[in-house]
């Protein structure tokens, strides 16, 4: 077999495609030290100063290993070589006893994405490749996944983790060597004469994914290889992004979402939908009003379905929702009150997501932003008699963020009547359908 060939930069320039940077911007690059994010990096380095494009490497210190924080230190060394600036963010705080690669995944997307939006930074780039993909595809069919578990990852994506985009300013996953084999990413280092860092977990089989690479690389099964699985996710990515479409199309036609956080569902067109494509809109409903990072599960989403067709539906909450018959032959989704826990103080003029949904930004004063429960909103009617007028359903109005000012006095969304020059700026941050880590 022959030795596998190093990247070269026009192949890179050709897997970019449409996740190019323009020139004037900046970008970021994830480092762990390993083959093949240093190999990302490296290569990144040369083509974002030849297009006139800022890079920072990012390098999360997880504090889980005894080593890790020197790895990160050498990772640095070794890019200042090459003129790519670097930056050492660490997890602090307690570690978790269990699931610890999922919670390390999680706390090392929000710090890089905390990072980049802080810095102005629009897209991040990651080394998966095709290996990753690969293995990605088994976890995920051993799971039982479907086929948007089985489309693995996607070459772009938006963030995955809640971050402040109400106005469109987000943050992308930028993932250009989907269909690079990893033994080409070690032979572009070994062509540039870099060492890299083999983190010791990766022999650890108590981790089902290195169960996983160990089944790929030691199979004679005809077929069972990366390359061949992780056509397949490409596959499914394709049938992933039709049923996309049909989702966006029911959506359409069928919802009417208000910037109060909520929406309502014609049941008419939901119910003529395919089964599968009325079910995603639920999933993606769901997840939208409740800021939630994935949608409820499959079996709770049929359930709802099956009462909705049979006309049995009488309300319920589901994913951090409260669903509602809508007298006129629909239902009403909107924010579980009892779930929202987001309580925070802020000083004026200042900027953030509360309960994952609101971008608040632009409060005149200082305050704690919290639900607007009953006392509150008793003491916003004692101070504006008008507001009782309004019509707006109690479950939307107990799910809205308020202000309670350190001066005295209850401030409101400027989308309340009343508010629109004394309140503060809330607006519903931006999510992208069926989006994941």
């Amino acid at each position: 077999m022959p030795a596998p060939l190093p990247l070269i930069q026009k192949e890179l320039s050709e897997m970019l495609g449409p996740m190019t940077p323009g020139r004037g911007q900046s970008v970021a690059v994830a480092v762990s030290g390993g083959a093949d994010s240093l190999a990302l990096a490296l290569m990144l380095g040369p083509w974002c100063r030849d297009h006139g494009v800022g890079l920072t490497a990012l390098t999360v210190d997880h504090g889980l290993r005894k080593a890790a924080a020197d790895e990160a230190r050498q990772v640095g060394r070794w890019l200042k070589q090459h003129d790519i600036p670097h930056v050492i963010l660490t997890w602090r705080g307690e570690k978790p006893d269990s699931n610890i690669q999922d919670q390390a995944r999680l706390a090392r997307y929000r710090l890089m994405g905390e990072w980049c939006r802080a810095q102005g930074v629009g897209k991040l780039f990651l080394a998966h490749h095709q290996d990753d993909q690969a293995e990605t595809f088994l976890i995920r069919l051993f799971r039982g996944s479907g086929v948007d578990g089985l489309a693995a990852m996607q070459a772009m994506t938006d963030f995955p983790l809640p971050l402040l985009d109400a106005e469109g300013d987000k943050l992308m996953l930028c993932r250009p060597l989907l269909s690079v084999a990893k033994d080409r990413l070690k032979a572009t280092l070994r062509h540039m004469d870099q060492p890299w860092i083999e983190d010791p977990s990766n022999e650890n089989e108590s981790y089902t994914r290195v169960r996983v690479r160990r089944l790929l690389n030691d199979s004679d099964i005809e077929g069972l290889n990366a390359e061949r699985l992780a056509r397949t996710a490409g596959r499914m990515a394709r049938v992933r992004s039709l049923l996309q479409g049909l989702t966006d199309e029911l959506a359409a036609k069928a919802v009417t979402c208000f910037p109060q956080g909520h929406c309502v569902v014609r049941l008419a067109p939901l119910l003529a939908a395919h089964e599968e494509i009325a079910l995603r809109l639920l999933a993606r409903l769901t997840r939208r009003v409740s800021g939630g990072a994935y949608g409820p599960r499959l079996g709770r989403l049929e359930a709802l379905y099956v009462k909705l067709k049979a006309g049995t539906f009488a309300g319920q909450t589901l994913g951090g929702c409260r669903i509602l018959p809508e007298r006129r032959d629909g239902i009403i989704v909107c924010r579980e009150a009892a779930a929202i826990t987001d309580s925070r103080h802020v000083a004026p003029q200042s900027t953030l997501l509360w309960d994952g949904r609101f971008v608040i930004k632009n409060g005149p004063c200082a305050g704690t932003v919290k639900r607007l429960d009953l006392a509150a909103w008793q003491a916003a009617c004692r101070d504006r008699p008008a507001l009782k007028k309004i019509r707006l359903l109690k479950a939307v109005r107990d799910s809205l963020p308020c202000v309670l000012a350190d001066g005295g006095g209850v401030l409101l969304p400027d989308f309340i009547p009343g508010f629109e020059e004394t309140g503060f700026c809330a607006r519903l941050r931006s999510l992208e359908p069926d989006n994941g880590l």
